[in-house]
């Protein structure tokens, strides 16, 4: 399932928000030591990127938001139950930016800082996520630079989640959008075909129409 997710916190993801309490680290870590149940959180993490992947997949904006707010609580409790857990830290990184977009909320350099620290923590954890390499190339190609948006990072992160996933989608069409961000817009259309490619092999229909899409749009304007 995590192939389905390349660009679900690709977009909007800077009005994302953790709210983090930490405590002194040794009796952080005995703490976490004492309560880590990592077969419970691997299992809520999986239940909550099942949501999240629903919600995408919705086109019923009532429903795609219920389907945020039930993986954002199972995300939340995922990371309580291993907070070693890359695919809980990255459910909660992408169901809270969803979850926080819907609601309204602004991008500010506050909750960007929070989108990064989740994020970050991902990647600390796995650094061959696909997921999170996709959604950080996502974050670098939207942003400002002042905010750390860089469209030679986005290029970085998407090949390298691209390697760590042969058969990603999401992040072969992130690709060609940093393409046509950076001028060189006919590059992307070789990482769109084969987007293309694996979404109709794989039943991705979100994803093929999307790549269908913007492959017209730089067809359209060579």
């Amino acid at each position: 399932m995590r192939k389905q997710l390349a660009t679900i916190a690709a977009v909007g993801l800077a009005v994302f928000a953790v709210t983090f309490t930490a405590g002194p680290a040794s009796a952080q870590s005995e703490a976490e030591a004492s309560t880590s149940n990592p077969r419970l959180g691997s299992d809520l993490a999986q239940r909550s990127l099942d949501l999240l992947r629903r919600g995408e997949d919705s086109y019923d904006p009532a429903a795609k938001a219920e389907f945020y707010r039930q993986g954002l609580d199972l995300a939340r409790q995922a990371v309580a139950a291993d907070d070693n857990n890359a695919d809980a830290h990255f459910a909660l990184f992408a169901n809270l930016g969803r979850v926080m977009l819907a609601d309204g909320a602004t991008p500010n350099p506050l909750n960007l800082l929070r989108v990064n620290r989740e994020l970050d923590r991902t990647l600390q954890l796995n650094p061959h996520h696909s997921d999170a390499l996709a959604a950080k190339g996502g974050l670098c190609r939207q942003l400002p630079r002042l905010l750390g948006g860089s469209l030679s990072k986005a290029e970085q992160y998407l090949h390298e989640a691209i390697a760590n996933d042969p058969n990603a989608v999401g992040a072969r069409i992130e690709l060609a959008r940093t393409y046509r961000d950076m001028g060189k817009a006919a590059q992307g259309v070789e990482p769109l075909r084969l987007a293309m490619t694996i979404a109709e092999r794989e039943g991705k229909t979100r994803q093929l129409y999307e790549a269908r899409e913007l492959l017209k749009v730089i067809e359209s304007n060579p």
